[in-house]
């Protein structure tokens, strides 16, 4: 089940996937109307869904490169260089499997690469022995996201000459959309997992670099970065369009349940597990404290479906389902302290923006989620209500 709504209209032959959400036509990406792009919503809404659907509605007319920087990096420990020689490792990588480079590409590579050692040796670090281009891409990047060492070297090294990797991946793009007759989509998911101070500095100070490789690329950033007044400059310098996946509506502004968002919600259950398994009254709840955030929804059923496999029961009912709300709520009565209960009582009143960066920060958490009926709105998680009197 896919919760946005893209569209592709080829020639005489338009395919659009109907679903939950706003239109967005995804033939942008074919035409060159878009070439660098910013994919946001709240965790666990379903973005890396969308992503993948894109990615399928795509692959006949570009090569995608899709991956997950969270499985290359530290996302506790990552600068710009360390995402930009991922993006070049990912689309070698990826281009190797359909192109034989030319000689003079490949000489071009491992003169690089040789460059890179020379500089490790200068500074006085170990230089590893002379392997080329291919086997260093495999080595290096295999190793930063569990070696602070790597990481370490590599900056010192990689930073100071960014123009060069960045030139050699571009020749790699040219050759490679030449030879293929196509053009590359480079997408990053989980870039969204990074704090707000972490992806203003990626953003804000290095989006110059971030968007210098020649292909189309996507990238998902975090929620928060919406409410930084560095967002305008950070879209309107270096990007041509901004994705929003907005949470599913399971009620409106004015507290009356959104039939359409919670019908939704069923579907992507009944679509996992018989419905037999699960009771109408305890899917009814699990629906109302979702937040309309997929991945929370999913949570509850299994949490409830672990209680009642607990209790040798074969289906899932309203008080397994209750157990479950409670140790969410039981979550963010230890997280929540008495400033960010009052700014939460003032979203759940006024359903707007309260708080300056401790807002942020509760919509990081899920504390706070955001909705739209044309226009945005916010609302607290179910379960905190549960606290807040």
């Amino acid at each position: 089940m896919y919760l946005g709504h893209w569209r592709i209209t080829l020639g005489s032959s338009p395919q659009r996937l109907i679903t939950f959400g706003r239109i967005y036509p995804a033939s942008n990406f074919i035409t060159g109307k878009i070439d660098c792009a910013l994919f946001v919503g709240s965790r666990g809404n379903g973005k890396s869904t969308e992503l993948n659907r894109l990615s399928e509605l795509l692959e006949d007319h570009l090569l995608i490169v899709p991956f997950s920087i969270r499985d290359k990096l530290n996302l506790y420990d990552i600068e710009y260089s360390d995402i930009l020689l991922i993006v070049a490792a990912e689309i070698y990588k990826n281009v190797s499997e359909y192109v034989r480079f030319s000689d003079e590409l490949s000489k071009y590579l491992d003169t690089w690469y040789e460059k890179v050692i020379e500089n490790e040796r200068s500074l006085g670090l170990s230089g590893e022995v002379k392997t080329g281009f291919s086997a260093f891409v495999l080595n290096v990047t295999g190793k930063m996201k569990t070696e602070a060492s790597t990481r370490e070297v590599t900056r010192k090294v990689i930073q100071p000459q960014l123009s060069d990797l960045i030139y050699a991946v571009n020749k790699i793009i040219i050759e490679a959309e030449e030879k293929l007759d196509k053009n590359i989509l480079v997408i990053i998911d989980d870039l969204d997992k990074v704090n707000l101070e972490k992806g203003e500095e990626l953003f804000y100070k290095h989006g110059a670099e971030l968007t210098s490789p020649i292909c189309r690329i996507i990238y998902t950033i975090p929620q928060p970065l919406l409410f930084s007044n560095k967002i305008r400059q950070i879209v309107l310098q270096y990007f041509d369009g901004r994705i929003d996946l907005g949470n599913i509506n399971i009620y409106n502004r004015n507290g009356q349940l959104d039939l359409g968002g919670c019908d939704l919600m069923k579907q992507v259950a009944l679509k996992r597990m018989d419905e037999s398994l699960i009771s109408k009254d305890a899917l009814n709840l699990a629906v109302k404290y979702s937040a309309g955030v997929m991945t929370e929804f999913i949570r509850i059923i299994r949490s409830a479906g672990n209680i009642a496999d607990t209790d040798n029961r074969g289906r899932i009912d309203v008080p397994d389902v209750e157990q479950a709300i409670a140790d969410t709520k039981n979550d963010y009565i230890r997280i929540l302290n008495p400033q960010d209960i009052e700014i939460l009582k003032n979203v759940m009143k006024t359903k707007g923006k309260v708080g300056g960066e401790k807002f942020q920060d509760l919509l990081f958490s899920l504390a706070i989620l955001e909705y739209s009926n044309g226009e945005a709105w916010y609302d607290i998680h179910p379960a905190i209500k549960r606290i807040i009197k």
